[in-house]
Parts: C-alpha cells; sequence; structure tokens
C-alpha cells in the first residue's frame, strides 16, 4: 500500500498539469475575436406572431421603430484590433467607422461602444477560429432577436499578396 501511494499522487499531479495546461494554452474568447470578419447572414427570429404580417414580414412601423433604436450593421466587414480597436467597413465603400470593442462576463457579452456614449451589446452565441454568431435582442412591441453570422476572412500571405 505504501508503495502504490506516492505513484497514485505522482499520476494525479501530472493529470493536474496535463489539464491546466491545457487550459492555458487553449485559445481564449479575446484572441479568437482578433482578425477581420465578413456579415454573412442577418435575419430576425423569435418575433411574436402577433406583432407581424400574416407571411411573418415586420410591419412598416415595426421596422421604424427598430431601426430608430439600432444601427444596422449590414453587409459589412468587422476587423477586431488587439487593443479593442474595431473598424466597421461597409461594403459599398462608404465611411468606415472606427470604434471600441470589449467582451464581458466569459466572453458571451460584445460590446460596441462608440464616441458619443453610444453602446451596442450584443450575446456571443458560438466563437470559433472561423465562425462568430452574435444576437442583438430588442424589447418592442414584437420582442424578438436579431442574428449576424460571421466568417473569418482569411488573411493572406505576402508573397500571395504580390
Amino acid at each position: 500500500m505504501r508503495k502504490t501511494a506516492p505513484f497514485a499522487y505522482s499520476l494525479i499531479l501530472i493529470v493536474l498539469l496535463c489539464c491546466g495546461t491545457a487550459l492555458i494554452k487553449g485559445d481564449s474568447p479575446e484572441d479568437l475575436i482578433v482578425g477581420k470578419w465578413e456579415e454573412v447572414d442577418w435575419n430576425f427570429e423569435r418575433i411574436n406572431v402577433d406583432s407581424t404580417e400574416v407571411n411573418g414580414n415586420l410591419l412598416a412601423y415595426q421596422k421604424n421603430e427598430l431601426y430608430n433604436n439600432m444601427i444596422i450593421h449590414q453587409g459589412e466587414e468587422w476587423e477586431f484590433f488587439p487593443k479593442k480597436k474595431l473598424t466597421l467597413t461597409p461594403k459599398d465603400n462608404s465611411e468606415e467607422k472606427k470604434i471600441k470593442w470589449y467582451l464581458k462576463g466569459r466572453g458571451n457579452i460584445l460590446e460596441l461602444r462608440y464616441g458619443d456614449d453610444v453602446v451596442e451589446s450584443y450575446q456571443v452565441h458560438k466563437l470559433t477560429k472561423d465562425t462568430m454568431v452574435i444576437y442583438y435582442n430588442f424589447d418592442l412591441q414584437m420582442r424578438g432577436s436579431v442574428k449576424i453570422t460571421f466568417k473569418k476572412v482569411e488573411e493572406q500571405d505576402y508573397a500571395q499578396k504580390i
């Protein structure tokens, strides 16, 4: 019995060290989000049926109310930089926006802060090396959420660019 105790303690110590190393070496949400992301899907979800037309589309006054309370990010490229800076570049080459980003909680809340004290808050549903899915919840008469799906834009090596 006495000879197996040091072996058991050594085995437990090795397992704990391996688990600790795996946790430390794993990608954090802040590391995963850094890079260039392209919007690939943008749609409304979980909207009350009572507040929509028969075919499920939003009524005109609801769209106006929603658009007045939310900054619409549609067809943009989002580039997250390590020092909490974010550049939003529209596809139509109009003016890009430079704002600040923060991940809150355990990386499940993404906050975008504009210079004029406007704050957008998103729930991060999925964040991997190549996919990000975020939700913007709104609480209007219709109650629902907007789901935005991104794919990471692959960076080209310098040799490939030439």
